[in-house]
């Protein structure tokens, strides 16, 4: 029996649809459960990025300021990483950006105390932050914005997500819903190692964006020992 030209169509177009929608996966990463056990002498830091309006394009590389990899994300994804109990900065920049940009605007950052055993969650945020903090509370996840962006570089943070945010009941969802990766450690500190002077640039800029927010900025991207979930027995 003879297809209908019409039923072709549609079914190269049911093939097509689930490959356009997946997020692209960045370089240095690799799916993971969302379930995996955790390493209980570590922390888990779970950094989501869920979709809006204000997206840049390309991916997200995320470092501590001491110049450890910590991972790769992009829109529509998560990363979980482990990483030691202590204190860490880690700030993060875009793949896109020129490597001689000067603009803070784009590199967000974030202070961490992390006790061993708990998981971390933390959102990124574009478009919604300048270089001092944010211009805009957005509460909900189909908030209409206006995205803040100084030349072609929108602004990005990093907000930290506990029981008390405005947000944390949409943090269950995001978990859900957004594909996790883990990062390729050896191969993506080889490659923050090969560019180390580009990096330093940028850990510098971002440190110093970290030092100007205001207290609400600073509140907001600034993570406590106890902010961390203890998993349930």
């Amino acid at each position: 029996m003879t297809r209908p030209v019409w039923a072709h169509g549609l079914f190269v177009l049911a093939l097509a649809l689930p490959m356009a929608c997946a997020p692209a996966r960045p370089p240095f990463t690799q799916a993971v459960t969302r379930d995996a056990l955790p390493d209980a002498s570590k922390a888990t830091l779970a950094f989501l990025w869920p979709s809006t309006s204000c997206d840049t394009g390309g991916y997200y590389s995320l470092a501590t300021a001491d110049g450890k990899f910590v991972g790769n994300l992009s829109s529509g994804t998560q990363l979980r990483v482990s990483m030691p109990p202590g204190e860490h900065t880690i700030f993060g920049w875009s793949d896109a950006r020129a490597p001689g940009d000067a603009s803070v605007v784009g590199l967000p950052v974030l202070s961490a105390t992390l006790d061993a055993g708990r998981t971390y969650y933390v959102r990124m945020a574009f478009g919604e932050w300048d270089e001092t903090g944010p211009r805009e509370m957005h509460m909900r996840r189909t908030a209409q914005r206006v995205c803040y962006r100084i030349g072609n570089v929108m602004s990005a943070a990093m907000n930290i997500l506990t029981p008390s945010s405005d947000l944390w009941t949409e943090m269950p969802g995001w978990v859900s819903e957004l594909p996790a990766l883990a990062p390729d450690a050896a191969g993506g500190q080889a490659w923050l190692d090969a560019n180390h002077d580009v990096v330093a640039a940028r850990r510098d800029l971002a440190v110093g964006r970290l030092a100007g927010l205001r207290p609400l900025a600073r509140r907001l991207s600034t993570l406590h020992a106890v902010d961390g979930v203890v998993p349930a027995p």
